[in-house]
């Protein structure tokens, strides 16, 4: 089904249960989904450990949530299905406005590698990974071995900075559990060594800038 551009607002956090690919099987306590859904809900606003993350950059320190949209669909070419965002969250500043993709994590993992991911080497899939690649910056020839899921985030955050005219683009991964083995934190690390940058928890990390949109992400972890 087609995303339709007509938002309605939520009611509470099981609002956000129909919007899942599967709710029946994603919908479950103390997974990402139905976390992500009470941490923002709850906020009424932007989550407290995503807030005081932000304010350690300067040019988006001090933003206010203008809205949080569920479950958003960012359409890449090379195929028919579109990067799914747990959240996508405009926010805005003295500095502007900043676009936010958020990929929620409790025991999940980052899926397929991009190796595997495109193992067949299928011209839909090449095409949509160079488009990827040149939307948030990557150069580097070490990709293989990363996770898929990362980029497409990140590219989602790039793209829809660019509808909005926004200023900066930000991937949070949204964690909820402790454990860097259980959140797979070193697929993250992984990710940003790529860019030659210093990984670090609840740090906006600034990766790179594309026709000057300013490229971060950020990694925190937040309680259910």
């Amino acid at each position: 089904m087609q995303q339709k551009t007509i938002c309605i607002p939520t009611v509470n956090a099981e609002s956000w249960k129909a919007l899942l690919a599967d709710p029946e099987k994603h919908w479950k306590t103390g997974f990402s989904a139905k976390s992500a859904a009470e941490s923002w809900e709850n906020s009424n606003g932007l989550p407290k450990e995503i807030h005081n993350a932000l304010n350690k950059e300067n040019i988006i320190k001090d933003s206010e949530l203008l809205i949080a949209i569920p479950e958003f669909k960012v359409p890449l070419p090379g195929g028919s299905r579109p990067s799914q965002n747990d959240i996508l969250a405009i926010i805005s500043n003295s500095h502007g406005l900043s676009i936010i993709t958020v990929e929620s994590k409790a025991k999940e993992n980052f899926d397929n590698t991009i190796e595997d991911w495109n193992k067949e080497n299928s011209k839909g899939k090449t095409e949509r990974l160079e488009y990827i690649k040149e939307k948030i910056n990557f150069s580097s020839n070490n990709a293989s071995r990363l996770r898929y899921q990362l980029f497409h985030r990140l590219a989602s955050a790039v793209i829809m900075a660019e509808k909005f005219h926004a200023n900066n683009a930000i991937m949070i991964i949204q964690s909820f559990v402790e454990s860097d083995l259980e959140n797979h934190y070193d697929d993250f690390v992984q990710f940003i060594k790529a860019y030659e940058k210093e990984p670090l928890k609840e740090v906006p990390i600034l990766l790179t800038s594309k026709n000057d949109i300013k490229i971060y992400v950020l990694w925190v972890n937040s309680k259910t």
